[in-house]
């Protein structure tokens, strides 16, 4: 640049000098043509430096990172430029192919894996729809999810209702079978855009598998059952056969001793308890089959607790058992729920505690309300001995008990009871006795 810019002032030094010392009318012209080339060849220049600028930014506008630049004989500037230059845009090339090979990489674990997956936008459009959907909804594209509405309007209600976060579990009839799937909901936002990305699993197998496992327990649990009331009324009605019957035949009533006739009279008073204890378990487990209707209310579940600490208190303070309250709470927090078959579960548990500290010294049952979020918590703990590591998968299986006059229905039925209000009773192992876990939602 300096020496184009001087180029031109000597040039234009000559004109003036050729005009006014000269005769020579060449001289002035050749000066001028030369000023003037000088002036054309600064300006094509500058304007090469910008075409090389536009140039760089255009290939960031197209994408086209293949482009470089060449500085050679323009200067140590643009030879620092140029580089820059070729830096930037190698880099951006690096991150573009980076950028692909990881688009293709999701591409691929979308099309191959086994969960169904759909995403659209807030308008209906489907911008995702890989082949598990493809083949689990019997659609090999979708353009909108209003298109679902018209084939499976139960899932159509599903997709456009669901909360971001929310799983929920709905049976769906696709060409005549009917299918358990397992929904999950997902809403973001990208460049301002609104998407909600459904995730669908046929969970039939499954479901199946815990049903099976669950109809093998309850089997086991009728026939242990069974076979203990069972054993010992042929036993004795075999016994009786032996008392009344000689050589194939009957015996008269002259022939049975007194003794006879009151082994007899022992024996069948013996069966008849034993049928009035299975006629008992069979009234159970019908009992335990009916669904109890919830009468929702809003309830302070601090109050609901203090009244069942109340009413089981004098119980515990004959066992020498203390029972101890702690509460972490809102005074205002309430939870909707069915107040009578709450506190049946809070008595079933905190009796289940007592039982298991009976002829402790310093036995303690510990009864905790935590508020957790939206949730509540309710934690019954004691000192006890505990539940064994090998039963302890076991204890919510119905009638399975390990106490003599237990019907083994009290921890299922809370569990169910649990179920029913939306929330979770869960055991939780302890270093020192048990823990059991009520979790209920709360509205405020």
């Amino acid at each position: 640049m300096v020496i184009r810019v001087l180029g031109i002032g000597l040039s234009l030094i000559g004109l003036f000098w050729s005009l006014y010392e000269t005769k020579f009318l060449m001289t002035p012209i050749v000066f001028s043509l030369l000023s003037a080339g000088q002036l054309m060849a600064l300006i094509y220049y500058v304007e090469n430096s910008t075409r090389e600028l536009n140039r760089f930014f255009q290939s960031f506008t197209d994408r086209d990172y293949t482009k470089s630049f060449d500085s050679e004989y323009k200067g140590k500037a643009f030879t620092e430029i140029s580089n820059t230059f070729n830096q930037m845009i190698d880099a951006f090339k690096k991150l573009n192919i980076e950028k692909e090979e990881y688009y293709q990489y999701l591409k691929q674990v979308n099309e191959h894996v086994e969960v169904s997956l759909i995403s659209f936008k807030a308008n209906g459009k489907v911008d995702l729809m890989n082949k598990a959907a493809q083949r689990l909804l019997k659609k090999p594209l979708l353009y909108s999810i209003d298109a679902v509405a018209n084939t499976y309007p139960e899932l159509y209600t599903a997709f456009i209702s669901m909360k971001s976060g929310e799983k929920r579990l709905q049976k769906t009839e696709i060409d005549g079978e009917v299918f358990s799937l397992a929904l999950v909901a997902k809403k973001f936002k990208l460049s301002g855009v609104d998407y909600t990305l459904i995730a669908l699993q046929d969970i039939r197998q499954e479901l199946q598998a815990n049903e099976i496992d669950a109809w093998q327990k309850l089997i086991r649990v009728l026939t242990h059952e069974i076979m203990n009331s069972m054993t010992p009324v042929l036993s004795l009605t075999t016994a009786i056969g032996h008392l009344v019957t000689e050589e194939g035949k009957a015996k008269s009533a002259a022939q049975l001793s007194n003794e006879d006739v009151s082994d007899i009279h022992r024996s069948i008073s013996a069966i008849e308890n034993r049928g009035k204890g299975l006629l008992s378990f069979v009234n159970a487990y019908r009992d335990y089959t009916k669904i109890p209707e919830l009468n929702l209310e809003n309830v302070k579940l601090s109050q609901l607790v203090e009244e069942v600490k109340l009413l089981l208190d004098s119980d515990f303070k004959k066992e020498n058992i203390s029972l101890v309250f702690n509460a972490a709470y809102q005074d205002e927090l309430e939870v909707q729920v069915d107040p009578k078959l709450i506190s049946q579960v809070l008595i079933n548990l905190l009796k289940n505690a007592k039982e298991a500290l009976a002829g402790q010294l310093n036995g303690k049952v510990a009864l905790s309300l935590i508020q957790n979020g939206t949730s509540t918590i309710i934690e019954i703990s004691d000192n006890g001995p505990g539940i064994p590591p090998e039963i302890q998968d076991q204890i919510f299986i119905p009638f399975f008990t390990t106490k003599k006059l237990g019907n083994g229905i009290g921890l299922s039925l809370s569990n169910q009871i649990i179920k029913l209000h939306g929330g979770e009773l869960s055991f939780l192992p302890s270093e020192v006795g048990s823990r059991f876990v009520v979790r209920l939602v709360g509205k405020g």
